[in-house]
């Protein structure tokens, strides 16, 4: 079997292949409904200020086959959005993605204390992805101590991030490209390097990270 490189968070809607799997990201009020295997939320900066009818796409369309993630969601501080209104609709998609057994995948700025907490409250019960992470490894320890996934994007190849990626458990982690033209081959490259690991081997752990979390058979 191929093993694919694996991109767990894109706002890039390319077809997958058997060399690349990518999981766009299709946020609620921006972008057009995705019939392929997509991640489906509400991005806190883009709520309504009356956001039913969001959340009413979301109860419609987040139960269907194709929607593998709930998310991006969650709490952003430097965003111009009520604060109480991010932290209400952010407590309805944990409750939904709880509901409907599929994994939350986290937008957090500046609101990494807030978001665990919220999540310990709503008693989250399926896999929580924080992805593009590049924050201290103190809060990475935390975070993984949680049981919660973390996933890191272009800003690791800055060569900054290096003790993130040496500290990182290789069962609690993803890779992604988010918004940038960054190829994912270059990410799986640069995280090799710096961890000193097989290619493959990383490779077939992020495949298998993705099966542990997602209720999806790659090659479907």
């Amino acid at each position: 079997m191929h093993v694919p490189y694996i991109d767990i968070h894109t706002h890039c809607t390319l077809e997958s292949t058997i060399h690349e799997f990518s999981l766009p990201n299709i946020i609620i009020s921006k972008n057009y409904l995705y019939p392929l295997p997509c991640s489906l939320g509400i991005h806190p900066w883009y709520i309504d200020s009356a956001p039913t009818s969001q959340l009413d796409v979301l109860h419609d369309h987040g139960k269907r086959k194709q929607i593998l993630a709930i998310g991006e969601c969650g709490l952003d501080k430097l965003c111009d959005t009520d604060w109480a209104l991010q932290v209400d609709v952010f407590r309805k998609q944990i409750t939904f993605a709880n509901s409907v057994q599929k994994p939350l995948i986290i937008h957090c700025v500046r609101a990494y204390q807030e978001c665990l907490q919220l999540l310990k409250q709503e008693r989250v019960t399926v896999p929580v992805i924080f992805h593009g992470f590049d924050k201290h490894p103190t809060l990475a320890q935390q975070i993984y101590r949680a049981g919660y996934y973390m996933s890191f994007g272009p800003s690791i190849l800055s060569g900054k991030k290096d003790d993130l990626i040496r500290q990182a458990p290789l069962d609690k982690i993803f890779l992604e490209t988010d918004d940038k033209s960054t190829k994912i081959v270059d990410i799986y490259m640069y995280f090799c390097r710096v961890r000193n690991i097989d290619l493959n081997q990383l490779k077939e752990r992020l495949v298998q990270n993705f099966t542990d979390t997602f209720n999806y058979q790659l090659g479907e």
